[in-house]
């Protein structure tokens, strides 16, 4: 008996839970530019413990499963196997380092912030600029990775891929007049 389809499906359900908690960080992102209350966004927060629960769990079964099916299967020397993992240590360095102390910031502000509406400094640290631009990228960017995996492509198609999603992920930051992207009024 084989092990290769439970780690493949070890692999799946880990992209499948990354999914879903860069798409929750992405809505929280988003949702919390929007909110108009502080109560909105103690709300919106609280989804940020679903995530810090998820994104690591995810990014252990993709990191391990990834690993077992390398060494057992694929072998080293492939663009799609390298550069994906580099991506995925690469968003595992920037996500807290990047959104780390700015989603800390916006705790902070939130717990300090009188009910009602939302004070100048915590509507100031929700509207940070670099939260918007890099919401969209780590999303873009595991898309990428799947993209690669699934095609198998050599390094330049690999390449391609990484490529074209740092751009969209910025045409998306930078989009309406450098505001970024409104699903809301």
């Amino acid at each position: 008996m084989t092990l290769y389809p439970y780690i493949l499906l070890l692999h799946i359900v880990g992209v499948i839970g990354l999914f879903i908690a860069l798409s929750l960080e992405l809505a929280v992102m988003f949702r919390l530019r929007a909110a108009k209350t502080t109560t909105q966004v103690h709300e919106w927060l609280t989804l940020s413990r679903v995530i810090d629960l998820v994104l690591p769990v995810s990014a252990v079964f993709i990191l391990i499963s990834g690993l077992v099916l390398t060494f057992s299967v694929w072998g080293w020397g492939h663009a799609w196997i390298e550069l994906s993992l580099g991506l995925l240590v690469l968003l595992g360095i920037l996500g807290p380092v990047i959104n780390g102390p700015r989603m800390k910031a916006i705790h902070v502000a939130a717990q300090a912030a009188p009910a009602g509406e939302i004070p100048p400094a915590l509507r100031k640290v929700i509207s940070n600029p670099v939260l918007r631009i890099y919401a969209p990228i780590p999303g873009l960017v595991a898309l990428g990775a799947v993209i690669m995996m699934v095609l198998k492509l050599d390094w330049l198609g690999s390449g391609m891929v990484v490529a074209l999603a740092l751009i969209v992920g910025l045409i998306f930051a930078f989009a309406r007049k450098g505001h970024g992207i409104h699903f809301v009024k």
